[in-house]
C-alpha cells in the first residue's frame, strides 16, 4: 500500500473514489494503487458483486470436525496467545480470527456486541475466507505473499467490508512451514496501530510452536536415549566432574545387586572401591577397554569386565560388561557341536554294549572320564554322547587337541590371559564338558596345572594371580597306554589317578562285526538319501567289507566307503567296486593279531613323544628314555625329528 501524506478521512475518501472508478469502468490508475490489491480486484470482478454481500461458505458437521481435528495443536497454542493479547488490549471493538492454511476460520475472539456484528456477516468459526466468495481480503493477499498484510476501508473489494480495517500475519515456524494465519479486525475510525497486534501474535505463536517442537524432539531423543541405556546388556554408570553419580541403568543395578536410586547423587568413591588399574585410569583420565577387574561395592566383591570413557566436560562413563554373557558368546564361538547320543552310536556288539553300560554309570558323577582306544574308533563321538546324556548337556562342549598345542603356547592356550582378555579353556567349559584329546602330549608343567584345577576347582590365568572358580566335566582320551607313560615318568602318576576314576576302553572295529554290519547299512541309507537313488550291495562285497581288518577303524571306514560310492557308477555295489587292497587283505586269521609296527617306527614314536612331553629338554628326555644325551641327539638327526637340534637344551 502506497504511503500518501494526507489525513485519514481524505485518504479513505480517495480509496472510495478509486474503488467506485474500478467498479464502474473495470480499471483505475495504477500509479498510486497497490498492485497486489489491484490484481485481486480484477479477479474478484469476475466472481463477486462488490455492492452485494453473499453470506460466506461455512463448513459444518463432519467437515468442520475434520478441520478442527487437523488443526488441534495450532488451535491450542494460538488460542492461548490470542486470548492474552485480546485481554491485554481491553478493546471491545477489536476482533481476532485464527485461520488455518486453507482459509477456514478456526476461532473468533471478540466482545459480545462486536462479535454479533461480525457473525451477522457470516464471520465466525467454520467460515471460508476464499477470495472468490467475499472478494479481496487480508487473508487472501497474505497467503499470496506470505507477508504481513493490512487493508483499510475501500481497499476491500466488497462494500460490506469498507467500514473495517484488517491485518493478517502468517504463522511460519523455524523450518518455513506455514501453520495458519492471525487476522485482526477493527473499525476504520480506530487507531490503525492496533492492527500490528496480529503480527505480534503470529510471531509469538511461531515461537511457541518452535519451542514445543523442540521439547517434543528432546523428549523423543531422551526417551530413545533412556530406552537404549535400559536395553543395554552392559551396566552403565556415569558420574560428573565432582565425582557425583548422575546416571545408573537397570543392568548395573542387577550386576551390582544394589538399588540404582540409592546411588544417584552419591560420591562414586563412597559406594565403590576400584582396583589400582581403574583408579590410575580415572586419575589420569585415560581410556580403558574391556579390562577384567574385581571391584568392591558396599562390602561385596564383584568380578566384571569394564570399559572407561572420560568425557570432555570432566565426567566419566563406566560400562560394566557381564562376564557370564561374554563367556557364553565365547563358548558359542569356540564350542564344538556335540551331536551324538548313546542311541546314535553303533552298539550292536557286546564290546560296545559294555562301553555304553560303563558310560551310563560314569555320568552319574562329576568325576573325570578317561577313554582309551585306537585311532579312529570313535572316542570323540562317545565323549559327545556322554556330554549330551549328562547334566552338562545344556553347557558348552570344549574340545582341545593336546598334540596340536605348541610347547611355547600351551599354557597361554589353556589358561588364557587377562590381556585381551582371553578366558581359559576351563572357564569356557564352565557348566559344560572339557574334552582333552591325546592327553599324553601334555607337558609336565601343564599336567601340574590340570591336576591343581581338578583338585581345587580354581584356575589362575597365565599372567594373573586371580583365582577363578570353575565347574566342568573332564573327559580325556588317548590312543596310547598311559600306564606305561606313568612307569616311564613321562606322565604324572597323581594326574593319571585323578583322570582315570572312570576308564572306558573302546574296542577296535575289527572286534565289532555286528557294529560294522550296522555301519554298512547306515552308510548305504545315507547315500540313498543324499542322491535319491536306491543302492544295494552284493553278498560278496558285503562279506569282503566285514572281513577286512580296518586298521584305521571308523575314520578309515568312512573315508574308504565314500570313495567307493563316488567311483561306483551302478546302483549295485559289487565286489569289483571294492578297492583291491581291501579284497586282498580279507584274511580270516585271528582277530586278535595286532597291527605290526617296525622297531624303527616304535623307536621314532617313543623319542618324539618323550621329547614333546619334556618340552624338548634333551637332558630330561634322555633320562626318561634311559639313553645318553649324545645318543638321543644322534637319533633325533637320524629321524629328522627336531629341525634345530643345535638349539635344544
Amino acid at each position: 500500500m502506497d504511503i500518501i501524506i494526507m489525513n485519514k478521512e481524505s485518504y479513505h475518501n480517495d480509496l472510495k473514489n478509486k474503488w467506485k472508478m474500478f467498479v464502474k469502468h473495470g480499471w483505475v490508475a495504477t500509479n498510486s494503487t497497490n498492485h497486489v490489491m489491484l490484481r485481486s480486484w480484477q479477479k474478484c470482478l469476475k466472481h463477486c458483486d462488490p455492492r452485494h454481500w453473499n453470506t460466506p461458505v461455512k463448513a459444518s458437521g463432519q467437515t468442520l470436525q475434520t478441520i478442527f481435528s487437523r488443526n488441534e495443536e495450532f488451535i491450542r497454542i494460538s488460542q492461548r496467545v490470542v486470548e492474552d493479547h485480546f485481554t491485554l488490549a481491553g478493546d471491545d471493538r477489536l476482533a481476532f480470527l485464527i485461520i488455518d492454511p486453507h482459509g477456514w476460520v478456526l476461532s473468533l475472539n471478540a466482545a459480545g456486541d462486536y462479535s454479533s456484528q461480525l457473525r451477522e456477516l457470516g464471520i465466525e468459526s467454520g467460515m471460508s475466507w476464499a477470495e472468490d466468495g467475499i472478494g479481496t481480503n487480508v487473508y487472501s493477499l497474505c497467503r499470496e505473499t506470505n507477508l504481513y498484510t493490512q487493508l483499510e476501508g475501500a481497499e476491500h473489494f466488497s462494500e460490506q467490508l469498507h467500514c473495517y480495517a484488517m491485518s493478517a500475519a502468517p504463522v511460519i515456524d523455524y523450518y518455513g512451514n506455514i501453520h495458519g494465519y492471525i487476522v485482526c479486525i477493527i473499525e476504520t475510525t480506530a487507531e490503525l496501530v492496533k492492527l500490528k497486534t496480529s503480527y505480534s501474535c503470529a510471531t509469538e505463536i511461531a515461537n511457541y510452536i518452535y519451542i514445543e517442537n523442540e521439547q517434543k524432539l528432546i523428549n523423543k531423543v531422551l526417551c530413545q536415549h533412556n530406552a537404549v541405556i535400559e536395553c543395554m546388556d552392559d551396566g552403565f554408570i556415569c558420574w560428573n566432574s565432582h565425582s557425583l553419580i548422575t546416571m545408573v541403568n537397570s543392568q548395573a543395578q542387577t550386576l551390582l545387586n544394589i538399588d540404582k536410586e540409592s546411588l544417584i547423587g552419591q560420591n562414586i568413591r563412597k559406594g565403590f572401591v576400584f582396583p589400582p588399574i581403574l583408579n590410575e585410569a580415572i586419575t589420569q583420565r585415560n581410556k580403558l577397554s574391556q579390562k577384567q577387574i574385581v571391584l568392591e561395592c558396599r562390602g561385596e566383591f564383584i568380578e566384571l569386565m569394564v570399559t572407561l570413557r572420560p568425557l570432555s566436560d570432566g565426567s566419566f562413563l563406566l560400562f560394566l560388561h557381564p562376564l557370564d554373557k561374554i563367556r557364553k558368546i565365547a563358548q558359542q564361538q569356540i564350542s564344538t557341536n556335540a551331536n551324538f547320543t548313546f542311541d546314535s552310536l553303533h552298539a550292536a556288539s557286546g564290546g560296545m554294549k559294555q562301553v555304553l553300560l560303563i558310560a551310563r554309570r560314569a555320568i552319574k558323577s562329576i568325576s573325570p572320564i578317561l577313554i582309551n582306544g585306537e585311532e579312529g574308533v570313535g572316542k570323540l563321538s562317545l565323549a559327545m554322547a556322554i556330554h549330551n546324556e549328562s547334566e552338562q548337556r545344556d553347557g558348552p562342549f570344549i574340545s582341545v587337541d593336546c598334540q596340536m598345542l605348541s610347547p611355547e603356547n600351551i599354557l597361554h592356550e589353556l589358561l588364557g590371559s587377562d590381556v585381551g582378555p582371553s578366558p581359559s579353556k576351563f572357564e569356557l567349559a564352565h557348566n559344560g564338558t572339557l574334552y582333552l584329546d591325546k592327553v599324553e602330549y601334555l607337558s609336565g608343567e601343564v599336567q601340574s596345572v590340570l591336576l591343581k584345577v581338578l583338585k581345587t576347582g580354581l584356575v589362575t590365568r597365565s599372567d594373573s594371580h586371580r583365582l577363578i572358580p570353575v565347574r566342568f566335566r573332564l573327559i580325556t582320551c588317548t590312543s596310547s597306554s598311559l600306564r606305561e607313560y606313568v612307569q616311564q615318568g613321562a606322565f604324572s602318576r597323581q594326574l593319571y589317578y585323578e583322570i582315570s576314576m572312570n576308564e572306558i576302553e573302546i574296542p577296535p572295529l575289527r572286534k565289532r562285526r555286528e557294529d560294522l554290519k550296522q555301519m554298512i547299512d547306515d552308510i548305504i541309507d545315507k547315500y540313498q538319501e543324499r542322491t535319491r537313488k536306491k543302492m544295494t550291495i552284493t553278498p560278496d562285497a558285503n562279506s569282503v567289507l566285514l572281513e577286512y581288518r580296518w586298521p584305521g577303524n571308523i575314520s578309515e571306514f568312512k573315508n574308504r566307503m565314500e570313495k567307493v560310492f563316488i567311483n561306483c557308477n551302478r546302483l549295485v555295489l559289487g565286489l569289483e567296486n571294492i578297492p583291491l587292497d581291501i579284497r586282498q587283505n580279507n584274511s580270516s586269521g585271528d582277530d586278535d593279531i595286532p597291527h605290526l609296527t617296525s622297531l624303527a617306527e616304535l623307536e621314532m614314536q617313543a623319542i618324539e613323544h618323550t621329547c614333546r612331553v619334556c618340552e624338548w629338554n634333551l637332558t630330561k628326555a634322555a633320562e626318561v628314555l634311559k639313553i645318553g644325551r649324545t645318543t638321543l641327539w644322534r637319533k633325533l638327526k637320524i629321524y629328522n625329528l627336531y629341525p634345530n637340534v643345535e638349539h635344544a637344551d
